[in-house]
């Protein structure tokens, strides 16, 4: 991966639906559909990936563009719009586009990048990049939800030394078909303290059917934001922090707080 119009190019076909088999059950739905609840206007969601959260705001009567640079994401996605009410797929507008260039020509109540996208962006000219392209396509009181991981510091630090994580030994299984489940895990394979950054990596280990198994990986690196780090970023390109919080039930972000999520809006 050499610059960032690769930072969501590296999925197969596979992997898309190998995406959608393992995260189909994350927790993190009703969360996007009460924000978009608060919404009046179009919705804009960036890295929207298979449509794992865009579908289900579609569901709920909402106008909705999703951005990806994936294009196999976006076949996936369009597979599964395909599937939906001709009304629904007339509320859904996929497009494929770097989220630090796009420039669609209209403006949005809501942006939002679920699911760590933004952390897809590893410098901060990216981040700035991507940041001002969401000032300039929000509606005035237009709000931007952008969901990251808290990073945990004892974690990081652990790994300075180079040593890869043990992500199988906290393997998940997931059917997948009738025939096949799917035991997956992932592991930080380096760690560059000085960028910020984990490379990570993704075991997907297919079961069946019959008795043989088949491995697919996938590595990709993610940079970790801290608290502070993102407010600024977020003043930097024109927006104020309205709301923090430390996990989908909108609880407060503390010490031990799995998420990272920010709510923010264009400083007037």
């Amino acid at each position: 991966m050499h610059d960032h119009h690769d930072y969501r190019a590296y999925h197969t076909q596979e992997l898309a639906e190998l995406y959608d088999a393992v995260y189909a059950d994350r927790d993190d739905a009703a969360f996007w559909l009460s924000v978009a609840a608060a919404a009046v206007g179009p919705i804009l969601e960036l890295a929207c990936g298979t449509g794992r959260v865009l579908l289900p705001l579609a569901r709920d009567g909402h106008d909705i563009t999703g951005l990806d640079l994936s294009t196999h994401m976006l076949e996936r996605c369009r597979q599964k719009l395909a599937a939906e009410p001709a009304e629904l797929q007339g509320r859904v507008r996929l497009l494929q586009r770097d989220m630090t260039e796009f420039d669609l020509g209209e403006r949005f109540a809501l942006i939002t990048s679920p699911f760590r996208g933004f952390q897809h962006l590893r410098t901060v000219e990216q981040q700035l990049a991507c940041l001002a392209r969401c000032h300039a396509h929000l509606r005035p009181g237009g709000k931007l939800v952008l969901d990251l991981f808290n990073p945990d510091p004892a974690l990081l630090y652990a790994h300075a030394d180079g040593e890869p994580t043990d992500g199988e030994a906290s393997a998940e299984l997931v059917e997948w078909t009738q025939s096949r489940r799917i035991r997956w895990w992932g592991a930080v394979v380096d760690y560059r303290r000085s960028l910020q950054t984990n490379e990570c990596e993704m075991t997907y280990e297919i079961v069946g059917p019959g008795p043989g198994t088949r491995r697919v990986t996938e590595r990709f690196p993610m940079r970790y934001l801290f608290r502070y780090e993102l407010e600024h970023l977020l003043a930097r390109a024109g927006f104020r922090c309205v709301s923090l919080y430390g996990d989908y039930d909108r609880s407060p972000f503390v010490d031990d707080s799995p998420e990272l999520i920010a709510v923010a809006e264009p400083v007037a």
